[in-house]
């Protein structure tokens, strides 16, 4: 199964394992009652038949369905909503569906924006040292780029501006660009490891964007301060990094243990909570700076910007809750990082009503 099922998917796998089996038992019966084999040998060519030519289903039938297929990796949607204004939007679902992993809502009046966490990894350069300004932003890493809704806000914003994206799943990086447009000359996708990657290029970032977190499937190897360090050391020395990270309304211990790990790295660490719109569920932007900074930085950075869409997100994240983290004494390191311990605790309390 675990050749078949990369290669010619979980439907065939069972048909072929089913015909496999039927086959076999059908050979015993020749063996020693000929007549009654004869009988079953019908079920052979039915099964073969409906499977030549009955039409197959969607493999998880959900709502707007528009395409949908098995990698290595994931079992990967692509969903199509109407906006209820006469536009519609792209999301990219997997596995389990918990979640959007990248937008695409060409319609959308703010385009590239798609009113999302992803439209915040814009802003976070700003929490550096005043004044910055956005031509200071010449390069930018996104680890976890999936459909490339980040790289394609920050081309749309900041100009074909060089963008590497690292997406481990060859098969999210082909629906990107058959669904999500991702096709922007500037960006350079790498079906690789984002630390792997980082191991491997000379190249050094102004912006470092970390999506590569997928509750309850984060890999503890990006986790760690051994990857911050090789974050940090990818930054220019203006850099910023941000990860986005799961939490629920009250719990944040999985916030606080990145980043914790990040404060054994960086010199500053600070928290912007996303928008949970009555949620209890939501998820939070952790970043950091190579230099020493402070939390006024980004007010007084944002406030003269000019873009209008830069505008736009600015004015949403001053009403967002910003604060810097307060020093934590756990840190995830390549030898210990019990991720998935804290994942499922943050779980069990969430569903355990704490």
């Amino acid at each position: 199964m675990l050749l078949l099922i990369p290669t010619i998917g979980t439907r065939l796998t069972f048909f072929t394992f089913a015909v496999i089996l039927l086959a076999v038992s059908l050979g015993g019966l020749f063996l020693t009652h000929p007549r009654r084999a004869w009988a079953y040998t019908p079920m052979l060519l039915g099964l073969v038949g409906l499977n030549l030519w009955w039409p197959a289903g969607p493999i998880k039938a959900s709502p707007g369905l528009v395409y949908e297929t098995e990698s290595s990796y994931n079992y990967i949607q692509v969903l199509q909503q109407s906006d209820g204004q006469g536009g519609w939007w792209r999301g990219l679902q997997l596995n389990e569906g918990q979640g959007v992993h990248s937008v695409y809502s060409p319609t959308y009046f703010d385009y590239p924006l798609v009113d999302g966490v992803w439209d915040y990894f814009l802003i976070i350069p700003y929490f550096n040292n005043p004044p910055y300004t956005e031509s200071q932003v010449k390069r930018v890493l996104v680890i976890g780029s999936a459909a490339g809704t980040i790289s394609k806000a920050y081309s749309g914003i900041y100009g074909p501006i060089p963008i590497d994206g690292v997406e481990i799943d060859p098969g999210i990086i082909k629906v990107g660009q058959d669904w999500f447009d991702m096709t922007e000359p500037n960006v350079t996708v790498h079906a690789q490891d984002g630390r792997y990657f980082l191991a491997n290029t000379p190249q050094t970032f102004d912006v470092i964007a970390v999506d590569a977190y997928r509750p309850p499937y984060i890999p503890f190897h990006l986790t760690t301060r051994e990857f911050f360090q090789e974050i940090y050391d990818h930054l220019n020395e203006d850099g910023v990094v941000a990860i986005n990270a799961g939490r629920t309304s009250t719990d944040y211990s999985l916030i606080e243990a990145l980043g914790g790990t990040m404060q054994a790295v960086f010199p500053n660490v600070y928290v912007m909570d996303m928008p949970d719109y009555g949620s209890s569920l939501g998820n939070s932007l952790v970043i950091a700076t190579k230099q020493p900074t402070n939390i006024d930085n980004f007010a007084r950075n944002v406030t003269p910007l000019q873009n209008p869409l830069l505008r736009v997100v600015a004015d949403r994240s001053l009403n967002t809750r910003i604060w810097e983290l307060p020093p934590q004494e756990f840190v995830f390191t390549d030898d210990k990082a019990p991720v998935e311990q804290v994942i499922h605790s943050l779980i069990f309390r969430y569903l355990l009503g704490g």
